[in-house]
């Protein structure tokens, strides 16, 4: 999890408060960007875009990987008469909804981050939509203390303060990444790399694909390593991960590609012989196939967003 973590390079973060008071309820666009929250007082309603909502009680926390379109009210009958509102990743050190002049009778920290667009859309599409962690989940008290101390460091103009919130950030990602659900009314199944980490085979996959990416896998060595045959592991690889394990394998593989181009400057040789190619015109070929322009483009471009792309990166 660390390993994807690093290559999603969490930063910019801005935390504020959220307060209702009364019925209230409010709806916000898609925003894309990666969102967090922590339930301080009270309690409210969740609903991500056409979904079933959830409710969020004291010390609930909730990670949304990429943000869509979602509903919050205080109760299920504003729930559907919504306010619509504009996600704003601007300072401000409260946001009110209901009843302005009354007692704030809900408060959570809400906090906005974005993720290095180099790999985000990958990354992105392998987690779920939704993380609900209860307060009473493993884990849970470490994510509480690690948002508040996200939410102070903030709100404050101390030197170093950047570089603590992005550690802060990375912590939080790889706590809330490896939650396993207690409860069965948990707001979203679990898929793609957390169902994968929770399943004792396929993390022992995941994780000897990530340690050595440079060895020359197959589906036959992937599935000796596990004592599972080869159908079985494939089957059950495509049920866990959502995608073939070659195709993960080259997924991977491309992903730490371009962190390596983009970030680190090395030669198509070296990029080539750290992640398993037997040469430069061989991951030339696979990276252009895979990710619709040379390697050679891709370390030259300015910007991320100037290279061609199906894919919102940059968010609502």
């Amino acid at each position: 999890m660390a390993a994807i973590v690093a290559l999603l390079r969490p930063q910019t973060v801005l935390s504020k408060f959220v307060s209702g008071s009364g019925s209230w309820a409010v709806q916000y666009p898609n925003y894309g960007q990666p969102s967090f929250a922590l339930m301080l007082e009270g309690s409210c309603w969740l609903a991500l875009e056409s979904n079933e909502p959830f409710l969020m009680e004291p010390g609930d926390y909730v990670l949304m990987p990429a943000t869509p379109g979602f509903r919050m009210g205080s109760d299920l009958e504003a729930l559907e008469r919504p306010t619509m509102r504009i996600a704003e990743a601007t300072p401000a050190r409260e946001v009110r909804h209901g009843i302005q002049e009354d007692e704030a009778a809900v408060r959570m920290l809400g906090g906005y981050f974005v993720f290095d667009p180099t790999n985000a859309p990958l990354l992105v599409g392998l987690l779920p939509a939704v993380v609900h962690i209860k307060a009473d989940d493993p884990g849970a008290e470490r994510l509480t203390w690690i948002a508040r101390a996200i939410g102070e460091e903030s709100s404050t103009q101390r030197a170093g303060g950047d570089a603590i919130l992005t550690r802060l950030v990375e912590v939080m990602l790889i706590e809330a990444l490896r939650w396993r659900p207690v409860h069965e009314d948990a707001a979203a199944p679990l898929g793609g790399l957390l169902a994968g980490l929770a399943d004792v085979r396929m993390a022992k996959a995941l994780r000897l694909i990530h340690e050595d990416v440079a060895r020359r896998w197959t589906i036959e060595g992937l599935a000796d390593e596990l004592g599972m045959s080869r159908a079985a592991f494939a089957a059950r690889f495509m049920q866990v991960m959502g995608v073939p394990p070659m195709e993960y394998v080259l997924r991977w593989r491309m992903a730490l590609a371009k962190d390596m181009l983009w970030h680190d400057g090395l030669s198509l040789g070296e990029v080539a012989h750290g992640i398993g190619y037997q040469s430069a015109s061989a991951f030339s070929a696979a990276f252009s196939r895979s990710v619709g322009v040379s390697p050679s483009a891709f370390a030259r471009a300015g910007r991320v967003d100037a290279l061609p792309t199906t894919q919102n990166q940059t968010g609502a």
